[in-house]
This record gives C-alpha cells, structure tokens and sequence, in this order.
C-alpha cells in the first residue's frame, strides 16, 4: 500500500523528531505548507492553535517569529529554534521551547509544551470538579433536609390533629352542656368551667411545643446569653415550679452546693429546659414523694444541672426513645397528665445549641435523673 504524501514527509522527518522528543515533556508537532495550512496535527500542536477550528492556518496563529521569515531557508537544519509564541484573536499568547524545519515546500514544527501551564490548568480543573462534587453533595443534602423537614411537617400535623382532637371535644362537650343547662347548679358551672380551661391550656401547651420545634428544626431558634448568677435564678426556677409539686404533694428539694462559679447562658430557654423537666417529674411521681434540682461543678468545672425524682422509673429498652420527637414510653403519668412527647426533644435541641450535652439515668420501679451540662465560659484575663 502506498504510503500518503504527509505519511512519507513524516518518515524522512522521523530522526529530526526523534532527537527532539528524546528531550521533550510533552510533544506537539505539526505540518504544514508554504501558506500555513495545516497537513497534520497531533493533538498536542491542536492544543497550542486552539483547536482544529482555528488552527486551518499557522500564519494567523504564530506570533513570534513571524510566518514569512519561516519561508526564507531550508536545508538539513533547522530554520528556527527558539521559543514560538502562539496566540491572536480569542486565543491567548503562550510561549514554547520548539523547532521549525522546511523541506519540499514544507514546515515542520516542534514544540514543547510549558508544563507549569498544563500542571496549572490540571489543577484548575481539578479545582472546578472539586466544586461541582461539593456543590452535588451540598445540593444532595438540602434535598434530604427537605425531605426530612417535609416528613416532620407530616408527622406534626398527623400529631397535632391526634392530640388536638381530645380536649377540643372536651371543650364542646361541656360547652354544649352548659348551654343545654342553664339552670345548672353554679359550683357544677364552675368545675366544667374550670375543666374547659385546663383543656384550653393543654392545647395551649401543645401548640407552643409544636412552634418551638418547628423552629428549633428550621433552624431559626436563636439564643441570647447573659450573664447568670446560679443561685439567684435556680432559686426563682423553684419558687415558680413549687405551685405545681404541691398541688400533687410533692416536696421540691434544691441543693446547691456553695462556690458554684457565675455564668453565661440564655436564662429564658434554659428556664424552659428546667420547667419542662421538672413538670415531668411531677407528672410521673406519686404524691407524698420528693422531686430534687441539683446543681454540680463537674471536675472539669461544667455546671450538671439534675432533677431528681422517686416516681416510676422508665423500663431500660425504652430510654432510647426519650429525646425524639413525639416518643412516648410505657410509663404513665399519675393523676391523667396530658403529654404530648415533644418537651424533650425540645430540651435536647436547647441544651446542644447551648453547647451542652443531655442525658437521663433510671431504675424501673424506683426514679428517674435527668440531668444536663453545660460549659462555664473562661473567666477574661
């Protein structure tokens, strides 16, 4: 088979090219005639014209040395050897290490590629895919945020419709009897009276958790630290709290040890995280029981905040499901308390936002403590 016209030029070529490549990185070579139209390109003289497109004529694309002087001359040398500098139009300059040869009314260019440009368009692209792989994981994230913020809306509402329909019956129910009844007796008045607005302070109660963890969980909730003198805020925690233990006969114990150090931390949501605590001690504890707040320095001088009940214990296999929204365990409350199995979690998301850590330790049958940490910020020097 006939060897083509390009073909036989680059095999009388081929010891030329041979001893250039011997000392070349990276290799780009082209042929072309007198006018500057390409014969041949391989993809690394493709590269430096601009693609195939632009690379029809090496005239428009050589800047340095000028394509005419390239005619001028030939012999077994080269024409040229130098740095070749390409660019014009949309292209930009770069310069290289090449040869140019003529022969038979032909140019013969060798180039060696600038490798500190290639390594730094390699890192650039790696630079770009880097950022299209976190801009995926990132897109991917927020689509499973969405999803999950999208199941909670479900399993609130599905709760909310649940939990809201008892005392809404209650309240017309006896709403309907004191109107079928006008002439009830008035201390028979005043009790339905007096059940219509516990039941409104249950939904009361429940739509509040149910904002508060809508918040918490869109991520909204926003602290405000101040500075906390723990006895004089623990102490009003249990003037506010004691109505609520003695209206079950339930002793309320704070023990706080002397030396404890000041603070910084929101007093409003921590008072919350302590409300919600102890009122679920009360609800699960007998009367004639004691419900204690402690307040310990930890050895690393973190302030552990417990309440301390003797109530009914909570079986082993279910404290796990203790802080997740809408978790309820076996235990029931003592006197019918309402719950709607959000305070905790509730707890949970204050307290970690606060930089602390929250967990509970208990003995089926025998009491329960629910306890936090959280830091003491370093003291200024």
């Amino acid at each position: 088979m006939a060897l083509s016209e390009s073909e036989q030029t680059l095999r009388a070529w081929r010891p030329t090219i041979e001893a250039f490549a011997a000392s070349a990185v990276a290799l780009a070579i082209g042929v072309f005639d007198t006018t500057g139209r390409a014969q041949y390109l391989n993809p690394g003289m493709t590269y430096l014209l601009g693609g195939e497109d632009d690379a029809a004529n090496l005239a428009a694309r050589l800047a340095l040395p000028a394509f005419d002087d390239l005619q001028r001359g030939s012999g077994p040398g080269a024409v040229y050897r130098g740095l070749l500098t390409f660019g014009g139009g949309a292209l930009p300059y770069r310069s290289v290490r090449g040869e140019v040869h003529r022969a038979d009314n032909r140019l013969l260019l060798i180039a060696e590629h600038d490798v500190q440009e290639l390594d730094r368009v390699n890192h650039e692209l790696m630079h770009v895919n880097q950022e299209i792989t976190n801009l995926q994981r990132e897109l991917a994230r927020h689509r499973a945020e969405l999803v999950q913020l999208n199941e909670l809306k479900n399993e609130f509402m599905g709760i909310a419709a649940h939990d809201l329909r008892s005392p809404l019956s209650v309240i017309q129910g006896f709403a309907s009897l004191l109107t079928r009844r006008p002439d009830m007796p008035p201390e028979e008045r005043t009790e339905l009276l007096e059940l219509i607005s516990e039941s409104v302070q249950d939904m009361l109660g429940m739509l509040s958790n149910l904002l508060n963890i809508s918040e918490i969980e869109a991520g909204k909730l926003r602290l405000r630290p101040a500075p906390v003198n723990v006895y004089e805020y623990m102490d009003r925690i249990v003037r506010l709290n004691r109505p609520l233990a003695e209206q079950k006969e339930i002793a309320l114990v704070l023990d706080l040890p002397p030396g404890l150090p000041p603070t910084v931390y929101d007093p409003d949501r921590i008072q919350q995280v302590l409300n919600n605590l102890l009122s679920n001690a009360f609800k699960f504890s007998h009367p004639g029981t004691a419900v204690t707040l402690r307040v310990m320095q930890t050895p690393g001088g973190a302030l552990e905040f417990s309440v301390i009940d003797q109530g009914q214990g909570i079986k082993p296999d279910e404290l796990d499901k203790l802080f997740k929204p809408f978790q309820r365990t076996s235990t029931r409350s003592t006197a019918g308390e309402h719950s709607s199995g959000l305070g905790l979690a509730i707890c949970k998301r204050i307290v970690e936002l606060s930089g602390g850590r929250i967990g509970v330790e208990s003995e089926y049958g025998t009491g329960s403590r629910f306890y936090f940490v959280l830091p003491v910020p370093d003291a200024p020097g």
